[in-house]
């Protein structure tokens, strides 16, 4: 093992108990990730890719990139999700508030405030549609958006984010003093009570960052190319409503919907499975256990809902996988649950994802305007005619 850390090329093929040739060819198909040593030739092997691909852990299909990016922003794993070396669970069960977490997230000094919305730009779209034209009107009417300083974009992100809670078209009665109950009141026609608001708030927490998922990989690669922090936030927008992302707590507000038309859980999930091959809100990629975001949320819906009947569905959809299938829980169910609770709109748990997540990738991008520029250029191997 090298000064790095990393395996060369012997020790990879020992370790795996394959020729040299064998361990290559696992490279060229995508099953191993290999990095060039400083002398520009030798091979180095990341330890713990190479002990998946031993145990048979490495899930991938053909053709994936993977690619390794140092940050110092977001650590997950089965332990704990932490947020610059905070535990975020253990923030929020404290009570921290989501704007709180968000200062944290960006390394923010005390002294800097968030802005009022006396003067809050509006759309007319709803969900994701209506943050993509907030953003871009915030955008032009933003003199200094292409200074790239932490403190500016700290100040455009607040700006981005405030306008995104309180732009959208307004839905129910209420007070816009805080930030989750002005987002609340844009999302449902019900007034709520002051714990489904705090669920909200948990929910926004609970989303801010989760590592290199795929919108936040979108925005750290316009950050490379120095794009603006609203481009940024808006490359993100492009890909957040992936249904396998950002979009995809809506299609456990749909199960919900008809496992209470079913009166039938097993029935409803029994359909999904039929139709996708999977059920939304369990599982993932980054965990081998429970979600712990999960939990988090559902505890707060619990309390919140707690004399509702409709949340013995929710209960009954998640026993009915635990029952039959190895799949446990994520944070989409909880979501998903919330919005479905709330009479939301399926779509609503996509525009949560959003807000929440723009100051995610602009922690990225603040991280990356330190890099050096234009380092994401992956080479692309010809298969055509």
């Amino acid at each position: 093992m090298d000064e790095s850390g990393l395996l060369t090329a012997a020790e990879a093929a020992a370790r795996l108990g394959v020729k040299r040739q064998t361990l290559y060819a696992y490279v060229s198909r995508g099953v191993l990730d290999r990095q060039v040593a400083l002398d520009g030739r030798s091979s180095l092997f990341d330890p713990a890719q190479i002990d998946a691909v031993r145990l048979g852990k490495r899930d991938r299909t053909e053709g994936e990139l993977r690619t390794l990016i140092a940050t110092a922003i977001t650590h997950v794993s089965d332990e704990a999700l932490l947020v610059r070396g905070h535990d975020l669970i253990a923030l929020v069960e404290s009570g921290r508030s989501f704007q709180q977490i968000v200062d944290l997230l960006w390394l923010a000094p005390t002294d800097e405030s968030w802005p009022t919305a006396d003067l809050v730009l509006t759309t007319n779209f709803d969900g994701v549609d209506g943050l993509r034209s907030l953003v871009a009107a915030a955008s032009a009417g933003d003199p200094l958006r292409h200074d790239l300083s932490a403190p500016s974009v700290r100040s455009a992100g607040r700006r981005m984010i405030v306008t995104m809670a309180h732009g959208l078209p307004v839905q129910a009665k209420g007070s816009d003093r805080a930030l989750a109950g002005a987002i609340w009141r844009r999302l449902t026609k019900r007034r709520g009570s002051a714990k489904e608001r705090a669920a909200l708030d948990v929910a926004l927490a609970l989303l801010v960052d989760h590592g290199l998922a795929s919108s936040t990989f979108a925005a750290r690669i316009a950050a490379s190319v120095r794009a603006d922090p609203y481009s940024v936030v808006t490359a993100g927008l492009g890909v957040v409503g992936g249904a396998l992302h950002g979009a995809a707590s809506a299609a456990v507000h749909d199960l919900l919907v008809d496992a209470e038309r079913r009166g039938d859980a097993a029935q409803a999930v029994g359909e999904v499975l039929r139709a996708t091959g999977r059920v939304p809100g369990f599982g993932h990629t980054l965990y081998t256990r429970q979600d712990p975001r999960y939990g988090a949320l559902m505890t707060l819906i619990v309390e919140a809902w707690a004399d509702d009947p409709r949340i013995q569905h929710v209960y009954r959809v998640r026993d009915v996988v635990g029952d039959r299938r190895d799949d446990f829980p994520n944070i989409d169910l909880a979501l998903g649950a919330f919005t479905w609770l709330a009479a939301m709109s399926p779509q609503a748990g996509e525009t949560i994802f959003a807000v929440a997540r723009t100051a995610g990738w602009l922690a990225h991008a603040i991280e990356e305007y330190d890099e050096a520029a234009l380092r994401f250029r992956p080479r692309a191997r010809y298969v055509g005619p």
